[in-house]
């Protein structure tokens, strides 16, 4: 069965949305702000002979949106609309799952996933929300390549709709819930892994997630309610690539290490950067933070206090600075990270 894309929301670009069938309805006109996110792949930062931790990502524009599908009169419930591409709709979908190479951390040894954080959509009563006991699943599975399935299940976790939709404390539209494992995962030193999302199939409660328009390959599988696995491309004709981040921690060699205090909590993209620099921050609870940008001469170029930050997405421009390597401080107080930033416009 070919599932029909009918509109991809992407960012920058006004558009024309249809009704969900599980309760979720987006209003039509709706725009995404192009300052909400902005996401390049980030590279493992190593560390000296200790315990590093980074985000990986496989986003490569700044292109993201939901999607809708039209009308599927050969589906029962499908018509008039057929729901989100990469959420609940009416075909009973499962899970969404993006890959991950083990190239993205070969860096590291005895690499372990410590947690994942995804990108959900949500504007007032329009996408991710319902019971506030409805569940979404975290789940990592093996994978040899992004052409074949996910494999064997790793590990996984779950959060309430409650838990989730409580880190929307922004305006924006797009937010990050992190999902963290209670013992972390040994990640696979070859192939990789997927990280996928278990989203709820109970009408009304809706797990929308972000995907990168136009994506030059395929990374994204779903589960459909026959519990089979069927690539993104081949369903819906569209190449999927989620705004997915594995949180990854292993021994590195060389570097600057990053394994203690808000370096867990903190992540900088994209980097290298051509001006906009992201601050992607998912805190346990609210703190007053203090970020700041320095040149390689030690002087401090920007910085800016953030009170009762939570999980939140902080942009911040160095289009204005010239060509070079920068340092991203973070800082609550009591305790801070240190980050070296590229900038190359």
């Amino acid at each position: 069965m070919k599932k029909t894309l009918l509109s991809l929301f992407a960012i920058g670009f006004s558009v024309v949305a249809v009704a969900q069938t599980n309760g979720r309805i987006f209003k039509p006109g709706h725009t995404i702000n192009s300052n909400e996110v902005v996401i390049k792949p980030q590279s493992i930062t190593a560390g000296s002979s200790a315990i590093t931790c980074d985000t990986l990502s496989t986003i490569t524009t700044t292109a993201l949106g939901v999607g809708a599908a039209s009308s599927d009169t050969a589906t029962p419930g499908c018509s008039p609309n057929a729901g989100y591409v990469y959420g609940t709709n009416c075909y009973g979908d499962l899970e969404k799952a993006n890959f991950f190479a083990a190239s993205m951390y070969s860096v590291m040894s005895t690499p372990q996933i410590t947690g994942v954080i995804v990108a959900f959509y949500n504007n007032l009563t329009e996408g991710t929300g319902g019971a506030p006991t409805g569940t979404v699943g975290l789940n990592i599975y093996g994978g040899t390549a992004a052409t074949a399935a996910p494999g064997a299940a790793l590990g996984s976790t779950v959060a309430t709709l409650a838990q989730i939709t409580a880190a929307h404390t922004t305006t924006n539209t797009i937010f990050f819930y992190t999902f963290d494992f209670a013992t972390p995962i040994n990640a696979p030193v070859s192939g990789g892994f997927y990280a996928s999302v278990a989203v709820p199939t109970t009408p009304g409660d809706t797990a929308a997630l972000v995907n990168q328009a136009s994506a030059p390959v395929n990374l994204a599988w779903e589960m459909w309610s026959d519990l089979s696995w069927h690539s993104i491309s081949s369903a819906w004709g569209t190449n999927g690539n989620l705004l997915i981040l594995p949180k990854i921690c292993g021994t590195t060699t060389t570097g600057i290490s990053e394994n203690l205090g808000l370096s867990k909590n903190v992540t900088v993209m994209p980097n290298p950067t051509t001006g906009l620099v992201n601050v992607v921050v998912t805190l346990a609870t609210k703190e007053n933070l203090t970020i700041s940008i320095s040149n390689a001469l030690g002087q401090v170029v920007m910085s800016n206090n953030y009170n009762s930050i939570y999980n939140d997405l902080i942009s911040l421009d160095l289009s204005g600075q010239n060509n070079g390597v920068y340092f991203v401080t973070v800082s609550n107080g009591k305790d801070k990270m240190v980050q070296k930033l590229v900038l190359n416009k």
